[in-house]
């Protein structure tokens, strides 16, 4: 059931949902804005809320401005905080000004501007009453304008955040998530910062889920900001060392990298030779990788899109949009095709199909052209000779074939050369049933040719939908899962690691082909889900044309247990039923029963050819709709005589537990599920009757111990 929204002209009405999503994203952005304005430079200067509100997206500027005005008159008295709250309306006044150019207003240099004077202007207002220099005044200013610059482009890309960021966007992003840490520096639990504790999370984050290079940015954002809020320049350069060296040793996985972190900054702290200076430091350090050690796998998966750079993505949205595009094009050409063909052969119908009238006049001229009573029968008494000609073309269907003995009484009576005439009748209708059969032969080959066109364009269809709400490719876990291979002695020569739709990594990978030891499987599996941080299931290797390839994909929750029993009717030899079963790559079971029409080898055919197609479709990745239309045109035009076969397909998600069942013509399927039993019915039609043929479909949930059964109608009434 498909649901229907009607939107009016005036505009679109939010439900409850949206609001409360509204509100929750405005108040982030003023918590933020709180934030940013605890955000320390140079130990004494609060610029960060300034650049917050010359950069943040138009439509959170009230709430920004909330958040920076509270920000600002909190701390007032002790670091000059009406400047700032001067400097912040200033920078709010500017920016409504010129919200009527969007242009200007979403420039990043205009945001950089508009800080730079607005903090410059007060802060040469403020002068003469404030004890500092006046080169950290003019630092402050130079340091506000680059912190809007880097958050108007974060705003810039934060709609597409989880589509991917360039390396060059992931590190603004970086920085913002530092100047947003530094805002919580002085928030302290015995000398412990809860700003540190963070950023250590943030680098081990970035250095996971990220590679090295993103650590490494991360590393450094954190430090610079930590050390602008007065933390001593050597613990912030530590960071940046581990980082750095936690980086190389990625692919051994998270412990490794945890461990190596952990004790760079243990020796470097040990070095200190002061207790007191070394206890609050690594206690900061050991609290963020105990975090890091404890996050869920969901949360790391959600982190791994966030800090993986894709520094071709734009080419590969570009390509993408192209393929679609393309595929899209073709879809349609071949359904204007099928309606093409159809509008012709329409048009070519009434002008060449066999009609009674035909049969008539060719039987007139044929057997009464030269005939004395020719007016007589045709003109004067036309009625009477046609319903006889009727009762004639009777006979004919009944028993094959016209005699003069077969002949109506009272045309006999009239007709000067009945044996004629039945021998011309016996002609012209022979032919006519030849061309009304080879008519309508033509029209189901038509018919057959027509959806196989419309099965194409359907499958192209499905394959741009399947490119378009495909996941891209997580390099950095490609990347990751070469490298620890390589550490194994396993040399790839490609690598990619795709993530589908659901959310599920598939790792693709083509040995050098200098590579010819052996492989092991558990060894493989073992250091791909500790490099990857995902459960594999044990990799499938094969080899062609001297080539070796391995591909390895999530391991499912669900398990299923399958058996088969086959039964000929009547102590045949052959079962009228064929059954295929197999995993689709993407964590589905798909079961496939046919019953072909009929009993024995015939109905043995007809149920083969059904599954094994069915099957064929479904592994290469089309729909099941699209692969039930290239089936049923299959069958009608397999042979000339009738062909048709159920079809019952069970496809079972063995990560959710989410059954589909999609009938045709097939017999009920019984659920034994949570101790009760139901069944699942079908209505439509087998396949290989009509052009037209649709699933039947239904849904249920099934958990551990479930049973589901698929059986023909010879066991459903055995």
């Amino acid at each position: 059931m498909k649901e229907v929204k009607a939107i009016s002209a005036k505009g679109v009405s939010l439900n409850r949902a949206d609001i409360l999503a509204a509100v929750v994203y405005h108040f982030i952005a003023a918590a933020i804005g709180f934030v940013l304005c605890r955000a320390v430079f140079a130990e004494k200067y609060l610029p960060f809320g300034i650049s917050f509100a010359a950069g943040c997206p138009p439509e959170y500027l009230p709430s920004v401005a909330a958040g920076v005005f509270i920000g600002y008159f909190i701390p007032a008295i002790s670091v000059s905080g009406f400047r700032y709250v001067a400097a912040a309306l200033a920078v709010i006044a500017i920016r409504f000004m010129f919200s009527f150019s969007k242009k200007i207003s979403k420039n990043h240099f205009f945001s950089a501007l508009i800080s730079l004077l607005s903090l410059g202007m007060t802060s040469a207002v403020a002068y003469s009453g404030m004890k500092t220099d006046i080169l950290f005044l003019t630092l402050e200013a130079i340091v506000c304008s680059a912190g809007a610059f880097v958050i108007s482009r974060i705003s810039r890309f934060l709609p597409r955040f989880f589509d991917g960021l360039t390396s060059e966007e992931l590190g603004l992003f970086l920085v913002g998530i530092s100047m947003v840490i530094a805002g919580l520096y002085k928030i302290n639990l015995f000398s412990v910062s809860l700003s540190a504790v963070l950023g250590v999370l943030l680098i081990l984050c970035a250095l996971k889920f990220g590679g090295a290079l993103s650590g490494t940015i991360a590393a450094t954002a954190v430090s610079l900001l930590l050390f602008f809020a007065g933390r001593n320049a050597q613990f912030c350069f530590v960071y940046t060392v581990a980082a750095m060296i936690s980086g190389l040793v990625l692919s051994y996985g998270k412990y490794v990298e945890l461990c190596t972190f952990l004790l760079c900054n243990v020796i470097f702290f040990l070095m200190q030779n002061s207790i007191s200076v070394f206890a609050p430091f690594i206690t900061e350090v050991l609290l963020g990788c105990i975090i890091f050690a404890f996050l869920p796998q969901s949360v790391g998966i959600t982190l791994g899109r966030v800090f993986t750079c894709f520094p071709q993505i734009s080419v590969n949205n570009d390509l993408n949009r192209a393929v679609n595009m393309r595929l899209k094009e073709a879809a349609a050409g071949l359904k204007d095709v099928k309606v093409t063909i159809d509008e012709v052969a329409a048009r070519l119908d009434g002008i060449n199909t066999p009609s009674l009238s035909g049969l008539l006049e060719a039987t007139r001229r044929e057997a009464c052209a030269d005939c004395k009573m020719h007016s007589l029968c045709w003109d004067v008494k036309k009625e009477s000779t046609v319903d006889s000609m009727f009762s004639i073309i009777k006979q004919f269907k009944k028993f094959g074939t016209v005699e003069e003995r077969h002949l109506p009484d009272e045309f006999k009576k009239r007709c000067l050369s009945p044996d004629r005439f039945s021998k011309a009748i016996n002609e012209t209708y022979k032919k006519y049933s030849s061309a009304a059969a080879a008519n309508n032969r033509i029209g189901q080959i038509r018919r057959a040719v027509c959806d196989q066109f419309e099965g194409m364009a359907s499958m192209l269809s499905e394959l741009s939908a399947d490119f378009s709400s495909r996941s891209t490719f997580d390099n950095q876990a490609a990347l990751t899962a070469v490298t620890a291979l390589k550490n194994i002695g396993i040399p790839a020569d490609e690598c990619s690691a795709p993530v589908d739709k659901y959310g599920r990594m598939k790792i693709s990978l083509k040995l050098k082909k200098t590579f010819d030891a052996a492989l092991n499987k558990k060894d493989i599996m073992k250091v791909l889900s500790l490099a990857c941080e995902r459960d594999f299931a044990p990799p499938v290797i094969k080899k062609a044309s001297g080539e070796t390839f391995i591909s390895v994909s999530e391991r499912p929750k669900l398990r299923v247990d399958f058996g088969a029993s086959q039964k000929s009717a009547n102590t045949g030899d052959m079962c009228g039923d064929a059954y295929s079963v197999f995993p689709d790559g993407q964590g589905h079971f798909i079961m496939i029963l046919s019953d072909g029409m009929g009993t024995g080898g015939r109905a043995a055919v007809d149920a083969t050819l059904a599954s094994g197609l069915m099957g064929r479709l479904l592994k290469s990745g089309f729909g099941y709709d699209c692969a039930l239309k290239i089936l049923n045109s299959s069958m009608l035009f397999k042979s000339a005589d009738e062909s048709l076969a159920t079809m019952d397909i069970a496809s079972i998600d063995l990560f959710t537990g989410n059954a589909e069942l999609y009938k045709a013509g097939a017999a009920p399927t019984i659920v034994r599920k949570g101790g009760k039993t139901g069944q699942a019915v079908s209505t439509s039609m087998p396949v290989g009757i009509l052009s037209d043929v649709e699933f039947d479909r239904a849904g249920v949930k099934l958990r551990q111990g479930d049973i589901l059964v698929l059986f023909s109608d010879g066991a459903a009434f055995d």
